[in-house]
């Protein structure tokens, strides 16, 4: 049976408690350009993992609603802002791997495990080197043109109303692109499908998020859980690669068990996404619904979002 087979025919509509009310100014474009050069101001602080996710993710917001809005209201705009930020966002993204596979390391293994105080020398290497490239590209990044940019784009970003049926449409392709690579993922099995996987519910999560609040108060937690679990997915794998370029520098026995554990982590989070993906319902029944019956979303208290 597809991930998105439907109800038996005399099933009622399900309905889809939807908040009340929302408040405006956690969304839209203008928000997160202007929190992009706040974040950018905080992170040359210290360089932590929570400055430098702070940064990450207004960069990817912007960016990501920008592709979004290339789609519904095209101009030349959108593509001068990710090229604006391109440099900076990949420079972040090198750090934040990095700093993602250092907590895995240290998660995984005591402190006198030898792949272990093997790995965290090489990451420390890699940490610095990435964080002199994102400093390089936090520099060079421009704030006035960012600025103007910001004042060019607001206005046409506010173009069609959140929750507009333009932005509903926009997330239901995205939604049926992602089933597609999971139909794909669970044939194949590979990491590499696994993945594609991964980037496109992160696109569907993303439309969900910056254009219909409504359904992302009461997806959020789902959304977030499934795209978290192929993320560990993709960072054990990547960790993995990582230690056999690594394993000539190492005891075979020492590898041996780090392949034993990662595959023990990985086989676990793909068995609790495929478990909340299957069955009537699963996650990809419930975000379908709420597109299939639109007509039947109810207002519902925000305290009472998560019960739903």
């Amino acid at each position: 049976m597809s991930a998105l087979a439907g109800r038996p025919p005399n099933a009622m509509p399900l309905p889809i408690p939807m908040p009340a009310s929302l408040a405006p100014k956690s969304f839209g474009l203008d928000v997160w350009m202007r929190r992009v050069l706040e974040r950018a101001e905080a992170v040359r602080s210290d360089w932590d993992e929570e400055s430098v996710h702070d940064l990450r993710v207004a960069l990817r917001r912007c960016r990501t609603m920008a592709d979004a809005l290339s789609e519904v209201n095209p101009g030349p705009g959108w593509r001068k802002l990710k090229k604006h930020s391109r440099k900076l966002f990949h420079a972040l993204g090198g750090l934040r791997d990095v700093q993602v596979k250092q907590a895995w390391v240290k998660k995984l293994a005591p402190a006198g495990d030898p792949v272990r105080k093997h790995m965290l020398l090489l990451l420390a290497r890699q940490a610095r080197e990435t964080r002199e490239s994102a400093e390089r590209a936090l520099n060079a990044f421009d704030r006035k043109e960012w600025r103007k940019t910001l004042r060019k784009l607001s206005s046409k970003a506010r173009f069609f109303p959140l929750e507009s049926v333009v932005f509903q449409r926009l997330a239901l392709e995205r939604l049926h692109a992602a089933t597609e690579l999971y139909q794909q993922a669970r044939k194949r099995r590979s990491s590499v499908a696994w993945h594609r996987l991964r980037i496109g519910i992160k696109q569907f999560r993303y439309v969900v998020e910056n254009f219909l609040p409504q359904r992302h108060e009461v997806w959020a937690e789902g959304l977030k859980h499934a795209q978290d679990l192929l993320g560990d997915v993709h960072d054990l794998d990547e960790l993995r690669r990582d230690i056999r370029r690594e394993s000539r520098h190492l005891a075979p026995a020492d590898v041996a068990r780090w392949y034993a554990t990662l595959s023990a982590q990985r086989k676990a989070r793909l068995a609790e996404f495929l478990a909340k993906m299957s069955g009537e319902d699963s996650f990809w029944f419930v975000w379908r619904a709420g597109f299939q019956w639109g007509h039947s979303l109810r207002p519902a208290l925000l305290p009472q979002r998560r019960s739903a």
